[in-house]
């Protein structure tokens, strides 16, 4: 009796009938290196890839399903979600996943009420106050106010909005998404002094990385 061969399992999973799914290892605190892991798994052609955190995750499953999301690109996730767990420490968890993935560039903006509910839960997360109806904007903690701006109607504009804004003390301007703030960006307007290089991820260039070691 004749045996017929295995389906391939080529990088794509072209032609093999039965579907891979790969249980993931929980993230450590050092992120990048667990995503590069999903990200090869997802490169490698597996069809999914499973997220199971069991009774008590460290983290939270959806914020790392987000994370996942913008890794990889084609591999299905599949998320199984905690026993139901106080409405308090769920949000204590999703933010403290959010704060490792984002390397603390975290934030949150509220009314004062909600300020302070959200100090109480994580205390380590900024939380901007919102001065409305007492004021447009939002407040730090520290005082610092971010106020609103119009789009920039040009080099000259924005220019003269940045430093009318320097002269009130106020520390940031929030302007509405769109062409205009995107050329006055790229442009500069004097606000070299705020950029910061662009860089990739840390998790992406893992990523290249590994891949540039399987190829080899």
């Amino acid at each position: 009796m004749s045996v017929s061969p295995p389906p391939s399992s080529g990088a794509a999973g072209a032609g093999r009938a039965v579907r891979v799914g790969v249980l993931l290892p929980r993230m450590p605190e050092e992120p990048a290196s667990w995503l590069a892991e999903c990200a090869a798994y997802d490169s490698a052609g597996a069809d999914a890839l499973w997220l199971d955190g069991g009774p008590d995750p460290a983290h939270d499953v959806l914020a790392l399903a987000a994370a996942l999301a913008g890794a990889t690109d084609r591999a299905r996730l599949v998320v199984a979600l905690p026993d139901s767990v106080p409405q308090a420490a769920w949000l204590a968890r999703a933010l403290a996943t959010v704060v490792l993935l984002s390397e603390r560039r975290l934030a949150l903006a509220a009314d004062s009420r909600r300020c302070a509910e959200l100090v109480a839960v994580a205390p380590s997360v900024p939380a901007f106050r919102r001065l409305a109806p007492a004021g447009p904007g939002y407040e730090e903690p520290d005082g610092g106010r971010w106020t609103p701006a119009a789009a920039p109607a040009g080099p000259d504009a924005w220019r003269a909005a940045l430093a009318g804004a320097a002269q009130r003390g106020v520390r940031g301007l929030v302007v509405p998404a769109g062409p205009p703030l995107l050329e006055a960006l790229r442009r500069g307007g004097g606000v070299e002094r705020h950029r910061r290089p662009i860089r990739p991820t840390r998790a992406r260039v893992a990523t290249e990385r590994q891949s540039r070691r399987g190829s080899s």
